[in-house]
């Protein structure tokens, strides 16, 4: 049992621990793990393994389904002080009203990217924010304190963000292509963490205005 502890822990931690839909949480959010001990099982290793994959891929589906989803935001943030900075900046980012909306809209304001990675550093991070480098969809878009667009790479942004949208009407997404976003954080630390978000649409807005409990 406390094996299987151990190993769901660390499965969570990178997958249902590093998702969110809108930052909310549930009293019946539950994640369960279970073994009847009748049959042998592969090395620790092969099996952690094979949890983390399978916890991983819930995670993404709990995402690409969530409330009004259109799109899913991939935020993989590096070069934090240590993996609890690097997940505390990308889940800012992943639940910033501000920047999931823009998303909605296929509007590459990356302003507010950048404005929700220095909110999330504040002062004590001033260290991290330089030599601070953000992408989209693998795009440069700030380095060196400032911003890297012009017309033509505006139109390619939209476009990545355009590839990423899923059909609202949908009942289970089409594809599994994500609107990828990179915080590479100056300071050269070893901390690391990848979010996984949705954008914020008209349809969540409804479904959760017009809900009944």
């Amino acid at each position: 049992r406390d094996a299987l502890q151990s190993l769901l822990a660390d499965a969570t931690r990178v997958s249902f621990n590093s998702c969110s839909v809108d930052g909310d949480e549930s009293t019946s959010d539950t994640v369960a793990l279970l073994s009847s001990g009748r049959v042998p099982g592969p090395s620790k290793d092969v099996f952690s393994a094979a949890l983390r994959a399978v916890c991983q891929e819930l995670a993404a589906q709990v995402v690409r389904n969530g409330e009004g989803t259109r799109h899913v935001i991939r935020v993989a943030v590096t070069g934090a002080a240590d993996d609890a900075t690097a997940l505390r900046v990308a889940k800012a980012v992943v639940n910033g009203p501000l920047f999931k909306s823009a998303v909605a809209g296929n509007d590459p304001n990356v302003g507010r990217l950048v404005g929700k990675v220095g909110q999330a550093l504040g002062s004590e991070g001033a260290a991290m924010a330089q030599g601070c480098i953000c992408r989209i969809g693998g795009e440069v878009i700030f380095e060196g304190g400032q911003f890297t667009l012009d017309g033509e790479k505006e139109l390619r942004l939209a476009g990545h963000l355009k590839a990423a949208e899923m059909a609202s009407e949908s009942k289970f997404p089409p594809h599994g292509r994500v609107v990828d976003v990179q915080v590479e954080l100056g300071g050269g630390g070893s901390g690391k963490a990848i979010v996984l978000g949705s954008d914020l649409t008209k349809e969540y807005v409804e479904i959760n205005s017009d809900y009944r409990s």
